[in-house]
């Protein structure tokens, strides 16, 4: 049974487990593998999630994505961002789920639930990032209604908390009418 329900803390290591596998499997051949084969990667994400991070975007919303009980994913969202916008548009922060629950038709509940409680916030406008060598992620947001805006960023990825270089990612920014 899938249910999308307001995370708990008890889910954060769920939501690191499926956040750091679908990294590490969607991202392959873009991000580094030093990078996501490096247990700090995993460490860092974990003390992240259970620290509860998430909770210092203001207005922001996290979303479970539930499978017969087993939390596979999540969804953060909340108002837009960038300083330009002002609150206008609402953002899909981050949209992850573990790589075992890919095709399986949660992603498509995950983001419908995410675009109604934009919507519920008053947005009529949201946006989302994505990095632009992520086939996969782009195919999925241009079939759920997102379309390429024509912005254009990079993510800045550090190799681990404590050295340089860091790595830029090219990203493109998605937007869709709520």
């Amino acid at each position: 049974m899938l249910e999308i329900r307001d995370a708990r803390l008890d889910d954060a290591d769920a939501m690191c487990d499926a956040h750091v596998e679908a990294w590490r499997v969607g991202y392959r051949g873009i991000v580094p593998d030093d990078i996501l084969d490096a247990e700090a990667f995993e460490q860092v994400r974990r003390t992240g999630w259970r620290s509860e991070r998430w909770r210092n975007f203001e207005r922001s919303e996290l979303l479970a994505a539930v499978v017969d009980e087993c939390v596979v994913g999540f969804a953060h969202i909340g108002p837009e961002r960038s300083k330009d916008s002002i609150g206008e548009r609402g953002e899909v922060y981050g949209f992850y789920l573990h790589p075992d629950a890919w095709g399986s038709g949660t992603a498509s509940a995950l983001m419908q639930e995410s675009e109604a409680r934009l919507r519920h916030s008053g947005f009529g406008e949201a946006v989302l990032w994505c990095l632009r060598d992520n086939g996969r992620g782009r195919g999925f947001y241009e079939k759920a209604g997102w379309a390429w805006s024509g912005e254009e960023s990079t993510f800045e990825l550090a190799r681990d908390r404590d050295t340089r270089p860091v790595v830029s990612l090219p990203e493109v920014q998605y937007r869709r009418d709520l």
